[in-house]
Order: structure tokens, then sequence, then C-alpha cells
């Protein structure tokens, strides 16, 4: 596995680093944006991005990566904020969890292995058609009637995760561990869950089958 360290505190990423590397992680570290626009997107497995860059925008590295690239690859952003409006703000622009600083290295990597094991679970070339709905994971495209539906990365995990469980009842846990990336459930509101589903009926089904019973599962029937 190949993770690649956004960071500009060298003494904290060289420290990461280092024990990545003893848990078995090639490990790139970027220091700057011109070492960014250097390095190879197609062979990272998984970025750690600190949004507290000084001198260069982290903002614009995820954008290239989500939307100019097209690219899936995981990202962990860190901060020293600790605001939950700024953090539900970052996780719904397209990244995958929030670390915030200072934090425990070993805490970081069994992150970094959840993510891993999610990305490598759900990326098999499969293709989910739902009423006038198609979904392939191959290119992570949500399409009504052939015509791309635009989705914030947020939602398209939650889509995603729906569709491969078809008629599954999915327990809030599951779905919070899943698509928000928290293992404590005080740290994803109903109404956050709500914002997201709301947002994915206006969007794509206005006869989006999803029954819900608050606090305890979700549904998507046919």
């Amino acid at each position: 596995m190949h993770i690649t360290i956004i960071e500009d505190e060298k003494v904290l990423s060289s420290n990461i680093a280092k024990k990545l590397n003893k848990n078995w992680y090639n490990t790139d570290i970027i220091s700057s944006y011109n070492d960014y626009l250097l390095s190879d997107n197609n062979n990272t497995d998984l970025y750690v991005i600190d949004i507290s860059l000084r001198d260069w925008s982290w903002f614009d590295i995820i954008k290239d990566l989500r939307s100019e690239k097209k690219l899936l690859t995981p990202i962990i952003i860190t901060s020293w904020y600790s605001e939950t409006e700024k953090k539900i703000y970052w996780l719904d622009l397209w990244a995958d969890d929030y670390l915030p600083k200072p934090y425990s290295v070993d805490e970081l990597i069994a992150r970094i292995r959840a993510l891993l094991r999610r990305s490598f679970n759900t990326s098999l070339d499969s293709e989910v058609i739902y009423n006038d709905i198609s979904y392939s994971s191959s290119d992570k495209l949500i399409k009504r009637n052939w015509k791309i539906i635009e989705l914030t990365w947020r939602e398209m995990q939650f889509v995603e995760y729906m569709l491969f469980n078809i008629w599954k009842i999915i327990t809030k846990t599951e779905l919070i561990n899943s698509v928000w990336w928290k293992f404590d459930e005080l740290e994803v509101s109903d109404n956050t869950i709500n914002v997201t589903i709301s947002k994915v009926r206006k969007k794509i089904w206005k006869n989006f089958k999803l029954k819900t019973i608050v606090n305890r599962w979700y549904l998507l029937e046919e």
C-alpha cells in the first residue's frame, strides 16, 4: 500500500512516515505545491492531507484530485480546527475522514486500514440499475436515463452504499461507519443524515423508496 502525506511540518510528517513504514506502508511526503505537481497520483492508495498548509492551498489539491482528475483515492484530512461545522463542510467537500490534531499515529493507521478496506471492497467493476437510475462502480457515476447527475462526494458515498445494499436493512451504526467513517454515533447527528438523504431525493429520485426509522435502520426498496 502506498500512502502520500501532504504536510509542511517536516518533523511531523517524517515521524508519521517512519511509523507507517514500520507498519509495511510505502510512504511519500509532499511538502510543497511543486512537489505535488510532480507526484504520481495514480501510484497513491490513500492521501493524508493537512488543511493548515501555510504557503499553498490544500483545497486546490483536493479539487484537482476529485474534480479535475476524477480520482477516488481515499483522503484523510487533518487540522487543528475543532469546530463541528467546519469538519462537516470539509467532509462534504470530497474528503473521506477527518482527524484533529494532535492525534495518535496508531489511530491514523487504524483509520487508514478502515478506508483502504472499504476502498478495495467496492473497487470491483459492478453496475447497479435502480428504476431509471444506473450506477457503475468503475467510473463512480450516477445517471438517470443516461444523463449524469451531479452529487457531492458524501451524497455519492451514500447512494453507492444504499444501491449495493437494496432490500437489506442498514442500521444507523452501519450507515455512519460506511458513509461518514465515524466509529462514534454521537459524532454524526440524525439531522446530518436526514439532510444528506433529503438532498439525494431532490437530485435523483422523486420516488426514492427509502424507508427510515430514526435511530434504528434504513431500507432501500425497489
